[in-house]
């Protein structure tokens, strides 16, 4: 199946892409902060500046990503094919892990630094099953005070 590539998008983001090959003073990088990883998890924080690619890259295990700062990403395959990603401040995502052998570099075209919290699992994950309903009077196994 032949897939349509808009050549204007794929224009901007090669211009894009030369701002991070020029290395322009004004341009700040994308930053990771890490937050913990145990045997389940690793989790950190990444800030995407606008005009800064991402290297090119692959997540080999699923993974939810968290909005604190939304925004829109646009995903540049290696084949040139984009997709924009879009998140919502606030929201969280889930993506499983991305196809062997496919690179991907990510670029934020807003006007503000897009920063999300991105927890990638460890662990194969329970299928569940779809549509999920939490059961009736269902609350997060924690453990409460009484009084």
């Amino acid at each position: 199946m032949a897939s349509f590539v808009d050549i204007g998008r794929l224009e901007r983001v090669a211009a894009r892409l030369a701002v991070l090959a020029r290395g322009d003073a004004c341009a700040r990088e994308m930053s990771r902060e890490f937050m913990f990883e145990n045997e389940f998890a690793i989790c950190w924080k990444t800030t995407i500046p606008p005009n800064m690619p991402l290297k090119m890259h692959r997540h080999d295990r699923g993974r939810t990503i968290v909005a604190l700062q939304g925004g829109v990403l646009t995903r540049v395959d290696e084949d040139g094919t984009t997709k924009d990603l879009v998140f919502d401040t606030g929201k969280a995502y889930w993506y499983e892990a991305d196809p062997p052998n496919n690179l991907h570099a990510d670029v934020n075209q807003g006007e503000r630094d897009v920063v999300v919290v991105v927890t990638e699992f460890k662990t194969e994950r329970m299928t569940i099953g779809l549509p999920f309903k939490l059961p009736e009077g269902w609350e997060p196994p924690t453990t409460k005070r009484d009084g």
